[in-house]
């Protein structure tokens, strides 16, 4: 067989891992919170209150309005108000909207990527009334650390993206290392069992979030806390090495760029034509949906001495300060975040960022392991500018990919990587 046609690391896991497991294996009870309806039901009015609750991505919708009805009939003097804003500049946007008393919203939800410009613009209020319930015991350490800014508490975390590998169980097996994904390809053989495989291994080699992790720690953007704009910076020869391996796995696994995105490779993984991809949360119901027997491990190990180090997205709701009600709209965010978090993966597909029990036992497993995937990464930097780099990142990675001189895309790469004034 063509070697064209491609298709298990063990780790020691961190503490916070560990706890994400032992909330898998347990009731939402166990895991913090045995009401869902505590925050509407403990909040005491003596008048109607509306909270208008902003979002820029309609995916979110059917939740928002799930929690609008619960909380509601949990609490009859609380409506919800979801507003779907279609706006190109949508913190602009709220800021003017807001600053005109008339037209204000009272939570919004947004990606905590821009959480110091929201800081900057006066948009955030301190999650200070319900800070109890967001520490390691119901949210990872990335969680958390992705609704901070200069170590206050402003978001709350509502749903994650990460990216993970994905096998056929039927065909195939975890990896722990590109070396034996390699072994796994050139022993292939078809059988009746696999005879539906047209490729054996093929990921979106063009999506940055998918693929930062090849930078396997060279890079640094933000540092830990990812709001740090004077840390920007890569150790050239790490990432040189990084890239090196990289790329062979373009001939390796004959992966064609142009051919090759998120929902293709999904769908063919989907369709039990694929044996290993990497995928990521948002393109993880297709997945479920599908009935195929699958896994989940990491995205295996480069090579020695360079492993992966994934990066997440992060949606948190936030609190305006220019609401009409403050104490209301936290009481909101936080039933978005903690109360009903249980309904996300049911309503919309995604997956909670608080660490909670998978109810379905069929995904019980692998959804397990992406909250422990997600547990260890590192969140995506959330200071002014730093999506620059995270594109020049990716063009970077794109232009070795698609053949040009490699020392020639890193010194184009590593001459951008300097503070932005």
């Amino acid at each position: 067989m063509s070697r064209f046609i491609r298709s298990g690391r063990n780790i020691f896991r961190r503490a916070a891992a560990l706890l994400i497991a032992m909330c898998m294996a347990f009731p939402l009870a166990a895991c913090g919170g045995d009401d869902a309806d505590k925050t509407a039901r403990d909040l005491k009015l003596e008048e109607q209150r509306t909270v208008r609750v902003w979002y820029c991505d309609e995916r979110y919708t059917n939740y928002i309005n799930f929690v609008a009805e619960r909380f509601h009939a949990a609490n009859e003097l609380v409506t919800i108000e979801p507003v779907l804003v279609e706006a190109e500049n949508y913190l602009e946007y709220i800021y003017d909207e807001s600053i005109r008393k008339n037209n204000a919203a009272d939570v919004y939800l947004m990606l905590s990527d821009d959480l110091e410009k929201a800081c900057m613009m006066g948009l955030t209020v301190e999650n200070s009334t319900y800070s109890s319930n967001y520490t390691g015991e119901n949210y990872s350490s990335a969680a958390i650390e992705a609704a901070k800014y200069k170590g206050k508490l402003y978001g709350y975390p509502i749903s994650f993206n990460v990216p993970f590998m994905v096998y056929n169980k039927n065909v195939a097996y975890a990896v722990d290392t590109f070396s034996q994904l390699s072994d796994y390809c050139s022993n292939y053989q078809v059988t009746q069992e696999n005879e539906n495989i047209i490729q054996l291994v093929s990921w979106d080699v063009s999506d940055m979030l998918v693929n930062f992790g090849f930078s396997c720690s060279s890079v640094s953007i933000g540092g830990d806390t990812g709001d740090d704009s004077n840390i920007v910076s890569a150790d050239r020869e790490l990432l040189k090495r990084a890239v090196e391996e990289f790329v062979k796995f373009r001939d390796e696994f004959g992966i064609v760029r142009s051919e090759s995105t998120l929902d293709s490779c999904t769908q063919m993984f989907a369709d039990g034509q694929l044996a290993y991809t990497i995928t990521d949360v948002e393109h993880l119901r297709t997945i479920d949906e599908s009935g195929i027997s699958y896994g989940v491990c990491e995205i295996p190990q480069v090579a020695d001495g360079l492993e992966i180090s994934g990066i997440s997205e992060n949606m948190c709701a936030f609190v305006n300060p220019y609401s009409s009600s403050i104490e209301v709209a936290k009481a909101v965010a936080n039933a978005m975040s903690y109360d009903y978090a249980s309904a996300i993966n049911s309503t919309i597909g995604f997956m909670s960022s608080r660490t909670i029990q998978i109810e379905n036992n069929d995904y019980e497993e692998s959804h397990g392991k992406v909250y422990e995937i997600y547990s260890e990464s590192n969140t995506k930097a959330k200071f002014m500018g730093a999506s620059y780099f995270y594109t020049r990142f990716e063009i970077m990675l794109h232009q070795i990919w698609d053949g040009e001189n490699l020392d020639t895309a890193i010194n184009a790469f590593m001459s951008e990587l300097k503070p932005q004034e």
